[in-house]
């Protein structure tokens, strides 16, 4: 078991644990929190020891491993004997032993520049291929595996798979990046759980970390040769406290019986009582796929516009449920940088999300956020290999208790059936709009009370008029969309708000796009009106995938993404103005525009790959290679778009590039060869039958890669062997992070910013740093590799972070 394993190795690690107490509870599980609370002692004092024998005194930032001994007396290997795989166990500790495995120490990467079978790149294990990247710089910062050597959090493990992220300053001395994992608890892969509440509660899946990073020699890494150990001060866990939809404290699960106070709602019905697919072996409660995420700073936008607290915004994705009980959904859930507790909301629905960020309300009492995701992602394709069974019950109690649909048809499970979306909160209300106490973190921040807005189009096709798509919905008609082409459209108030009060999903507001917008009635005056979906309101097309919010000073606006490969620019406009009238409430629309990027559309002639991205067989990464591409000679598309992030930098009269915006983008594609990760040129909607560079950045991964077929894996021995072979599967870059503004300097050398400055001059540096000398933090999934030191400690899956600095063609004109 996860625990057992864990308090097996702080035993081996440390003789003097045996005067340690563990009590083994009914279930078999060890409830020694004792064992835990008092390991960081040992280590303090261990590590004080070594410190001055060096000579150096006690409190130096920087983490230092002390060493520790493997050797196992009989007693404790007759016990160990018992467990299964006990020899992994061993190895492992063997391994980071005599490899000094630690946060940061791993500078071998997982991406590649190219195929090592074609760039005569080494293929050993736990070693980099080609690390020639065309357009930019690349370095690991953390690897999943490595273990904490900083005193309170010695032997706590990188977990796995790498997603949403951030970074800010705790103090002005450090960088703190974090970025959460992507796990699935007992419905895949069984991470090591967390205490939370002061030990009241434990949760399994996905996790929340951070690394602290010295700052001095964070700003100058990219220019060094050091491993990222050598700056490390700190790491640890951000989710110490968890406070459900209700309000309360999470609280130990009552079994799979009703937990009524404390219960997690992703986990169960509104009732409290557990209704997942899978139970997890230890843990009371288990985060679901914490996918995307965006840090957001307090007054981010200017002087009191924007979040009242520093925060991080994330969300649950997908889940499987049992196949006949009713359930709750996915909500968001906002991390207080400060408290460490994560807080759950429903203000967003409970249809689970890919991606929520903030965006510019430019007004000082609302918030405003972009939205983006399933929409109801509870599907299970586990019983029948391959096919999909929809909770058809919990759509026989949505017709029931609300249908039909306004046009006389019967709701529909609503999965993808979603238009772009933002939520306009009003800060320091309750869910019934009254005033809230100060001390509400989530009423403060705008997230009680408030409204979703989705971007709805004129869809009139008639002889005497037509709408600016003549009737097309979103996917068809990014089929044949050029850069350039606009949308007009309005953001409309759907009907459902949150009021506070946790119901199961068949009451949600995720089924509201299957009805018109509010006046688009017969009669009404939007009639013609309708939500633009990816496939109108009987059925689920491509995902909405991860959004950014377009960082200029001004503008309520940001980028979306698909599944489907294209992705454009919404627009709300004269929201000031909007929001002034509105007099304190929430208004009824926003006028809206929509621009394309890039349709879905052939991008192969668009594609620079520097002489690199290059596959094996002549293949390159011109072309996507999924599961359908590897059979056709490659797709001409991108392939689903996951990743995406924008980049800004300021006008100056001397400018690389013009004050404009750049997008990373990152596909999710399981390519058989690796997917891609690209850099745009300069971004422009213009209509002028320009389109678009994409830069390649790196790949990663691959089903018939080289090196994933030769059993490669960072760190070394993570790689899973079934006897015949090594399991591989596709890699995906899925989180990007622009951390310039936190190490700009001043002619004097000395940083710009503080800890105690509010966001918006955090984005201000951000802008004044050119785009080659920009420091991205990116993560990257590795989700086939699960054994070696990974396995060992249940540390999920494989990954790294990654710090990016571009390398491409600029605009170097004077204007």
């Amino acid at each position: 078991m996860v625990r057992f394993h864990q308090a097996l190795a702080a035993l081996l690690l440390y003789s003097s644990a045996s005067a340690v107490e563990v009590t083994l509870g009914n279930d078999g599980a060890i409830n020694g929190r004792g064992l835990f609370s008092k390991i960081p002692d040992l280590m303090q004092t261990a590590t004080n020891r070594f410190l001055q024998a060096l000579g150096i005194e006690p409190g130096h930032p920087v983490c230092v491993d002390p060493g520790f001994d493997t050797t196992v007396d009989p007693m404790m290997l007759k016990v160990m004997s018992t467990m299964l795989k006990y020899e992994d166990l061993i190895a492992a500790l063997e391994q980071y032993k005599v490899e000094g495995i630690s946060v940061g120490s791993t500078t071998a990467l997982i991406p590649e520049a190219s195929d090592a079978a074609v760039s005569g790149a080494p293929i050993e294990d736990g070693q980099s291929g080609d690390i020639d990247f065309p357009h930019g710089n690349i370095k690991a910062i953390a690897t999943c595996g490595e273990r904490s050597v900083c005193d309170a959090t010695y032997g706590l493990k990188i977990a796995g798979t790498p997603d949403g992220l951030g970074a800010y300053l705790p103090d002005d001395k450090t960088v703190r990046v974090i970025v959460q994992n992507e796990g699935y608890g007992p419905l895949k892969v069984e991470k090591y759980d967390i205490y939370v509440n002061n030990g009241t509660a434990t949760f399994g899946g996905s996790s929340i970390q951070y690394v602290d990073y010295d700052r001095t020699m964070f700003a100058s890494f990219m220019s060094s040769d050091m491993p990222a150990s050598d700056m490390v001060v700190g790491m640890g866990e951000m989710i110490e406290n968890v406070v459900n939809l209700k309000g309360e404290l999470v609280g130990k699960r009552n079994g799979y019986s009703e937990t009524p106070v404390g219960a997690h709602f992703s986990n169960t019905d509104a009732n409290g009582t557990y209704v997942m697919w899978k139970k997890p072996v230890e843990s009371d409660w288990f985060f679901m796929s914490m996918c995307s995420a965006h840090l957001e700073q307090k007054h981010q936008w200017a002087e009191g516009v924007g979040v009242e607290d520093n925060l991080h915004i994330t969300t649950e994705e997908w889940a499987y449920y049992e196949l006949d009980k009713e359930f709750v959904g996915l909500s968001a859930h906002v991390l207080d940088l400060s408290s460490k507790t994560l807080y759950a909301t429903a203000a967003f629905t409970n249809g689970g999300f890919e991606k929520i960020a903030e965006i510019n309300p430019q007004h000082t009492d609302y918030v405003m956020f972009a939205i983006s995701g399933y929409n109801g992602a509870f599907d299970n394709d586990e019983v029948i290999p391959d096919e999909n069974i929809y909770p058809d019950h919990v759509t026989a109690l949505r017709n029931a208790a609300y249908g039909p649909r306004a046009d006389g048809m019967n709701y529909t499970w609503p999965k993808d059936i979603v238009p772009f979306r933002v939520y306009v909160g009003i800060k320091g209300k309750l869910e019934d709009g009254t005033d809230a106490p100060q001390d509400d973190f989530l009423a403060r921040n705008g997230f009680k009370y408030g409204n979703i807005y989705g971007f709805a189009i004129n869809m009139t096709n008639t002889t005497e008029s037509a709408g600016p798509t003549a009737g097309v919905w979103r996917d068809e008609f990014h089929k044949s969309a050029t850069n350039g082409d606009f949308v007009p459209g309005k953001w409309i108030a759907q009907p459902w708000r949150w009021d506070g009060e946790v119901k199961n999903f068949q009451h949600d507001g995720s089924w509201d796009y299957q009805n018109p917008p509010p006046g688009a009635e017969v009669g009404g005056e939007l009639e013609g009106y309708h939500w633009w979906m990816s496939k109108g309101p009987d059925e689920g097309g491509c995902k909405t995938e991860h959004l950014s919010p377009d960082p200029r000073v001004g503008y309520t606006a940001f980028v979306q993404g698909s599944t489907c490969g294209y992705f454009g620019h919404l627009y709300l406009k004269d929201v000031p103005t909007v929001l002034e009238a509105a007099a304190g409430d929430l208004p009824a629309s926003f006028e809206g525009e929509y621009y394309v990027y890039q349709g879905e559309t052939d991008v192969t002639s668009q594609i620079e790959l520097g002489g690199k991205g290059q596959y094996t067989e002549g293949r390159n990464a011109t072309r996507n290679w999924d599961k359908d591409g590897i059979k056709e000679d490659g797709k001409l598309t991108f392939e689903d778009i996951d990743g995406l992030e924008l980049l800004s930098n300021v006008l100056r009269i001397y400018s690389e590039d013009n004050g404009k915006l750049y997008a990373i983008l990152q596909e999710d594609s399981s390519s058989k060869l690796g997917d891609r990760a690209l850099i745009t040129s300069a971004l422009e909607h213009d209509a002028d039958g320009v389109d678009l560079t994409y830069y390649f950045i790196a790949m990663a991964g691959g089903e018939q890669n080289s090196r994933m077929a030769a059993g490669v894996g960072i760190p070394k021995g993570v790689a899973c062997y079934d006897g015949e072979k090594y399991t591989t599967s596709s890699h995906e870059f899925s989180g990007v992070f622009d951390a310039s503004g936190l190490v700009r300097k001043d002619i004097l050398g000395n940083f710009l910013l503080s800890a105690s400055d509010i966001g918006a001059l955090k984005r201000a540096n951000d802008r004044a740093v050119p785009i080659n000398e920009k420091y991205i933090i990116m993560t990257l999934q590795a989700s086939d590799w699960s054994c070696g030191v990974i396995g060992a400690f249940a540390a999920d899956r494989g990954g790294q972070w990654l710090l990016y600095q571009p390398n491409i063609p600029v605009d170097e004109a004077v204007f």
